[in-house]
């Protein structure tokens, strides 16, 4: 067995032939305290972010975790059914905000911070982000604002076998501009409105060339033998750091497959070597044992089952993903490509594939989706069709905010905090 089969292996290693797919959510937000800063992120004389997850992790709901500038990270218990994902998730608001209170801290909700560059925000003290924040430094642009100034809420699904990996993933690929159109919520950059800018997906186009974007920038194309071209993509990936016989992370100068080979070929290759490698991708969709949608800002609390919703329409049910194929099989590349620069963009009077508009696009996938749930016959439209009505009549979340702002007249920290 060679190193690709094993990560093929690993990657199918969970797959639930014959069950109910089941899907999980993690959401990450900002934590504020009463004076409208950034908490700290390590332990210090402050409360810190550190402290936060120590009392976070006792709870059963669901796991815990820190992202890099100090956002406390939530992942959800999995379920089929999207009314158990919405009680899990009241359940971890509940379980945060009575320590906020108590701390007299508060949390926000949105994609990216609206206040800070990442210039004045510290970095958690562990060697993995340490050699991250390195790594960034020298490659996009906007690495260092990805790691410490950006929120999102990522939803994992099952993977069945082979043919629905490459399905899913190829359309969940293909539909990226309108899943970051419908769900942004990044509308400041340093205190002043940004505009069309799509913010969030912005800062991740311009993170790192070699790991993030979309599959299409890797020159994955077409669902056919989207995985084996996953893997000869992963494997050619420079990698940031990798694990020694202890489990410790160290840095690398090598590539992912290099690394993987090497331990491969000493007979001692792992499964946590195989995850520490997929988990230094960063693609919108990413392919670990599990299919991870990564597109999505952080949403107002009372909006974050829309995008869980959006996506469970469009994959659940094979006539709508058939309908979704029939689509994009029929784009060339040049019209993928010219689609995804969409992406970056709150404009829905660009034009698109087939000479339509991007809003066109927009409302013909957010139909397909809510025709999706309704056959999924669970009641779980309600997610989505309320908020889907509001985008489509006012626009992106970022750019009501923007608008609702300008009107109010107010700074930005009593108008965001109010």
């Amino acid at each position: 067995m060679s190193v690709k089969e094993k990560l093929k292996s690993y990657i199918l290693s969970k797959s639930i032939s014959g069950k109910e797919r089941k899907l999980g959510i993690e959401v990450e937000c900002f934590i504020f305290d009463k004076s409208n800063k950034r908490i700290p992120v390590n332990r210090g004389s402050a409360f810190s972010a550190a402290d936060l997850l120590k009392e976070l992790a006792v709870s059963s709901n669901g796991n815990y975790s820190l992202e890099p500038g100090g956002q406390i990270e939530w992942s959800s218990p999995p379920s089929d059914k999207l009314k158990d994902i919405e009680r899990d998730l009241f359940e971890y608001k509940n379980t945060l905000d009575k320590i906020l209170y108590r701390e007299e801290l508060k949390p926000l909700y949105i994609g990216v911070d609206p206040f800070n560059n990442p210039g004045g925000l510290d970095l958690i003290d562990q060697k993995k982000y340490l050699l991250m924040n390195d790594n960034m430094s020298k490659k996009g642009s906007l690495g260092k604002w990805m790691m410490r100034n950006t929120s999102s809420i990522q939803i994992n699904y099952d993977i069945i076998d082979v043919a629905d990996l490459e399905v899913v993933t190829y359309i969940l690929d293909c539909i990226h501009p309108v899943t970051s159109y419908l769900f942004s919520n990044s509308p400041f950059l340093e205190r002043e409105p940004n505009g069309d800018l799509n913010l969030r997906n912005h800062i991740w186009e311009n993170t790192d060339d070699d790991r993030c974007r979309s599959l299409i920038d890797h020159g994955i194309f077409k669902r056919k033998d989207l995985l084996k071209l996953y893997l000869e993509f992963a494997s050619q990936v420079p990698a940031i750091f990798k694990l020694d016989d202890g489990l410790n992370i160290q840095k690398s100068n090598s590539t992912l497959g290099e690394d993987l080979k090497s331990r491969f070929d000493n007979n001692v290759l792992r499964q946590e070597d195989i995850q520490a490698a997929l988990h230094q991708i960063f693609t919108n969709v990413r392919l670990k044992n599990l299919i991870e949608v990564r597109d999505i800002d952080c949403l107002p609390f009372e909006h974050i089952m829309a995008p869980v919703a959006f996506i469970t329409g469009l994959i659940s049910n094979k006539t709508i993903r058939k309908e979704l194929l029939h689509i994009f099989e029929k784009w060339t590349n040049s019209d993928r490509v010219s689609w995804n620069k969409l992406g970056c963009s709150l404009d829905g009077s660009l034009i698109g594939p087939n000479k339509k508009t991007f809003l066109y696009w927009v409302e013909s996938f957010s139909q397909l989706s809510l025709k999706g749930l309704k056959n999924r016959k669970l009641g779980e439209e309600k997610y989505f069709s309320e908020y889907f009505e509001d985008i489509k009549s006012k626009g992106p979340l970022s750019k009501q905010v923007q608008e609702d702002f300008i009107i109010s007249g107010k700074s930005l920290n009593k108008f965001i905090f109010r």
